[in-house]
Order: structure tokens, then sequence, then C-alpha cells
């Protein structure tokens, strides 16, 4: 099998078992990728709807290696090589969450359940 992802910076966003599931994005560099899994050593960002941009609303993980089945995975888009996932968050003028990296890079845009 190929390796699409490895080595690459990714923004992936796990499917919900149901309609009140907590998102849960994980934002990290690809250690590997297999026909069953992929292995994402980076940091996971969990929330509900978010009221009024209140930052305490979103829970932050850890820098660990995760492994997540692909039958978990929902989209992944390619990020910039220079994101930093231990930067801290903010919310940008649009509403979306994002990292306070050099980039801002958005960890979740306002439609993704943000309000």
């Amino acid at each position: 099998m190929k390796e699409y992802l490895k080595g690459k910076n990714i923004r992936l966003r796990c499917k919900k078992g149901y309609p009140e599931a907590h998102t849960h994005i994980i934002i990290g560099n690809v250690v590997e990728e297999t026909a069953k899994y992929v292995v994402v050593k980076g940091r996971t960002f969990h929330f509900r709807r978010i009221v009024d941009q209140i930052r305490s609303q979103v829970h932050c993980g850890d820098t660990m290696i995760r492994i997540i089945p692909w039958e978990n995975v929902e989209v992944i888009h390619w990020i910039s090589e220079k994101t930093d996932w231990n930067a801290d968050i903010a919310f940008d003028k649009q509403g979306n969450l994002v990292l306070e990296d050099k980039a801002k890079t958005v960890i979740a845009v306002r439609r993704d359940g943000l309000e």
C-alpha cells in the first residue's frame, strides 16, 4: 500500500457515533498508515456546540501517538508543514477555532459546531 500521508501534517476529524457526540479533531503528523488505520502523533481537540467563543468549552488533549481506524475517519486535510499543534488556541475574527501558531491553523471552522 502506498503511504500518501506519512510524514505529512494533517487535521483529522473523526466520525460521530450519534448526533450529540463531541466533535473530535486531531492535528498532528502521520507516523504510519496501513489499509486498516492511520497513526498520528499530535493533539486532540474535543467540543460540542461552542457558545459565545468560550475557550473552556474546548478540551485540548496532550501530544501523543494515536491509532485511528479508517472506519472512524470522516475527513482528513493536509495542513502546513510549519503547523505547531502545541500552540495555544483562540477564535479568529470569523469565529473559527484556530491554533495561535504563525499560520493561524484552523482547528474547526465556525460551521463545524461553533456558534
